[in-house]
C-alpha cells in the first residue's frame, strides 16, 4: 500500500537559506506517521530587494555577492517549479509554515496553481495564521489552519486524515466543513520537558540554508535556542499577541533542559559535513535566564565547544555576573541588544519598555568592557514619535557607539497591542497588508511622514557613524537622495572607517 504523501511548503520572502525549525519538526512527526514526504521552498530564486539587501545599501550590514554564494534561480521558475511538484509528486497534504509576509507570496503562488488532477488538503501553520486567523480560513485555496503550537495537533491530524477519521475536532485547528467554520479550542501549551523532545530532521537542507553573511564575510552558522518565549510584553512585538493567545494556557517561557541543549549543541558540532564556524542562541533574550542554568552552561560550553557565540538580549538584563560568566568562555561573542529608542517617552509611553536610558548605557558599558562586539536594535516611525526624538535615537547610538546598529521601521502587525492603538487613533485603518521593516511607514498623520522616515532610516549609518561636520551633506542625501546618490554612496563607504 502506498503512503499518503505530505509536501511541506516554506515561502521564504528574502534571497537566503533558511533552516525552519518547524519545517524539521512537522518532518520528523509525519514520517513517524507513516506519510512520504518532501520539501519545497521559496529561498533560492531571485527575489525583489529584502530587508537583509537595503541595509546592505545603507551600510548597516557589510555587502556580499548573494547571487553568487546561493546560486539563485530567475524569479519566473519560483511558479513553474512549484506548479511542478504538486503536478507531479500529487501530495495528499500541502502544509504550509508563514509569518505574514510570506503568507502573502504562499498566497500569490497559490492563485497561479492549476491543478491536473485533485488539489490536496491545504494546512497552514505559522505566525500569520496565529495572528490572522480569520483573514486565513477564508482564503479559497486553504482547508484548515493551526493556531500556536502544533505539535501535537499535527500528529493527531495525520493520525485521523490517514484513517479517514473526522477532523473537524482537533484542538488548535479551525477546519472548513461544507457549510460552516469549525474553530476548536487551543490546547494548552507544551511543558519544557516536551517542547524539545523531537528529533528535528534537516535532510532537507545543504550548506546555502548555513551560510551568513557577517562583517562582510560568509560563515557556516548553527542555530540553537537555550530558552523559548519572552518575558516581557512590549507593545509593537508578536510576543506580547502570543502571550494574550495562550492566557491561562501553560508557561510561556521556558528554559530548555540542560541534557536536552546539550545533546542538541553536540549535533550540531559533530556534522563534519557543515563545519559551522558560529553558534547563534535564537532566545528572545538569553541573559533572561536564571543565573544558575548560564553558569551550568557556560562551563559546560567552555569546555566541549568554545565556538564563537551570537547573542540578543534586553539591556536591563546585562549585569557584570552574568556577562564574566560569559566571558570566562572564552571565545568571540557578539551581543545585540534591543534598544528600539533613545527617548524615555518612546520607551515607556508608546513602547511599554521597563527599559530606561541607564539601562542602555550601562549595558554598553558592559559589553565594553569585556570585549565583545555589540550590536543595536532601534526602530523609527512609533506613532506619536518627532524629528526630535528619532534624533535622540541617533545621538544614544553616537554616545555608546555599537559596533553594528541597525534601524527597522515600525509595522502594527495583527494582534500586538500598538495596532488597536493606531486603529483607534485612525493612524492606520486595519486593511493593509504586512511590509518589511525597511518598507515606507504605513501610518498616516504623524509628526513624520512617511517618506521622511524612510529617508532618516536610510542614512540612519551614516548620522551614527561620521563626524557631525559630515552631517550637511548627510541631510543632503537624506532630503534629496535620488539626486545624491553617488555622494550616498561615497559616505556609505568612508563610513566604515569610523
Amino acid at each position: 500500500m502506498n503512503k499518503p504523501k505530505v509536501l511541506l511548503l516554506f515561502p521564504n520572502t528574502s534571497n537566503e537559506g533558511v533552516a525552519p525549525l518547524a519545517i524539521s519538526i512537522l518532518s520528523t512527526i509525519a514520517k513517524q506517521s507513516g506519510f512520504e514526504v518532501k520539501y519545497f521552498e521559496t529561498s533560492f530564486y531571485q527575489k525583489s530587494a529584502t530587508a537583509g539587501e537595503e541595509r546592505e545599501q545603507t551600510g548597516e550590514f557589510k555587502p556580499f555577492d548573494r547571487e553568487h554564494v546561493f546560486k539563485l534561480l530567475p524569479f519566473e521558475c519560483l511558479q513553474e517549479d512549484f506548479n511542478e511538484i504538486l503536478n507531479t509528486y500529487k501530495p495528499d497534504i500541502l502544509a504550509v509554515s508563514a509569518n505574514s509576509l510570506e503568507y502573502d507570496l504562499f498566497s500569490d503562488m497559490m492563485e497561479q496553481v492549476i491543478f491536473k488532477d485533485k488539489k490536496p488538503f491545504v494546512l497552514v501553520g505559522g505566525v500569520h495564521a496565529t495572528v490572522a486567523p480569520d483573514e486565513v480560513i477564508v482564503n479559497k485555496n486553504i482547508d484548515a489552519l493551526c493556531i500556536g503550537q502544533g505539535e501535537e495537533a499535527w500528529q493527531e491530524f495525520l493520525s485521523k486524515f490517514k484513517n479517514k477519521q473526522d477532523i473537524t475536532d482537533i484542538k488548535n485547528f479551525w477546519v472548513k466543513t461544507n457549510s460552516t467554520i469549525k474553530k476548536n479550542p487551543l490546547r494548552p501549551l507544551l511543558s519544557k520537558d516536551k517542547l524539545w523532545e523531537i528529533e528535528l530532521d534537516e535532510s532537507y537542507f545543504d550548506e546555502r540554508h548555513y551560510l551568513k553573511p557577517f562583517d562582510g564575510k560568509i560563515y557556516k552558522r548553527g542555530q540553537i535556542e537555550l530558552s523559548r518565549g519572552c518575558p516581557f510584553s512590549c507593545t509593537y512585538c508578536v510576543n506580547s499577541a502570543f502571550k494574550n493567545i495562550y492566557k491561562a494556557l501553560g508557561k510561556f517561557v521556558c528554559v530548555r533542559p540542560f541534557d536536552n541543549l546539550k545533546k542538541r549543541i553536540i549535533t550540531l558540532v559533530d556534522r563534519v559535513d557543515r563545519g559551522f564556524e558560529i553558534l547563534y542562541f535564537q532566545d528572545e533574550c538569553f541573559l533572561s535566564i536564571p543565573y544558575n542554568i548560564l553558569e551550568q552552561f557556560c562551563t559546560w560550553y567552555g569546555k566541549e565547544v568554545k565556538l564563537p557565540l551570537l547573542l540578543q538580549t534586553r539591556p536591563e538584563s546585562v549585569t557584570e555576573e552574568k556577562i564574566k560568566l560569559i566571558s570566562d568562555i572564552g571565545v568571540s561573542v557578539q551581543v545585540s541588544l534591543g534598544v528600539e529608542s533613545g527617548n524615555e517617552r518612546i520607551l515607556r509611553d508608546i513602547c511599554n519598555r521597563g527599559t530606561t536610558l541607564a539601562h542602555i548605557k550601562k549595558a554598553f558599558g558592559l559589553i565594553k568592557k569585556y570585549g565583545f562586539r555589540s550590536n543595536a536594535y532601534t526602530m523609527i516611525g512609533f506613532p506619536t514619535e518627532t524629528r526630535e526624538e528619532v534624533f535622540e535615537t541617533i545621538n544614544l547610538i553616537r554616545e555608546n557607539k555599537p559596533d553594528v546598529s541597525v534601524m527597522s521601521v515600525f509595522y502594527p502587525f495583527k494582534w500586538v497591542p500598538l495596532r488597536q492603538f493606531c486603529i483607534e487613533r485612525g493612524y492606520i485603518d486595519g486593511t493593509e497588508k504586512a511590509r518589511t521593516f525597511t518598507d515606507m511607514s504605513i501610518l498616516k498623520n504623524q509628526p513624520m511622514s512617511p517618506e521622511e522616515i524612510r529617508n532618516l532610516r536610510r542614512t540612519y549609518r551614516l548620522y551614527t557613524k561620521l563626524p557631525k561636520e559630515y552631517f550637511p551633506k548627510i541631510q543632503l542625501c537624506e532630503k534629496d537622495y535620488e539626486n545624491h546618490k553617488e555622494l550616498f554612496k561615497e559616505l556609505v563607504s568612508l563610513s566604515w572607517n569610523f
